[in-house]
């Protein structure tokens, strides 16, 4: 289940904080990682989906999705 973006802005407000970046795993043979980000507005969103990145591929090892053009 991914952690939805509500849950961030959440997390934002109620601790005061500019920028939330959530990273969640669940290991084992069902085993299944999801990054969740929140900025409070776009510069700060923006900032947010950057480390989102940097967590999601040089950290964990996430392959990109290259999509196909029409």
């Amino acid at each position: 289940m991914n952690i939805p973006i509500s849950t961030a802005k959440r997390i934002a407000q109620e601790y005061d904080y500019d920028q939330v970046v959530i990273l969640a795993r669940r290991v084992g043979e069902f085993g299944h990682e999801h990054v969740t980000t929140y900025g409070v507005n776009k510069a700060h969103c923006d900032v947010a989906a950057r480390i989102g990145d940097v967590l999601k591929y040089q950290i964990m090892g996430w392959k990109k999705e290259i999509k196909e053009s029409d």
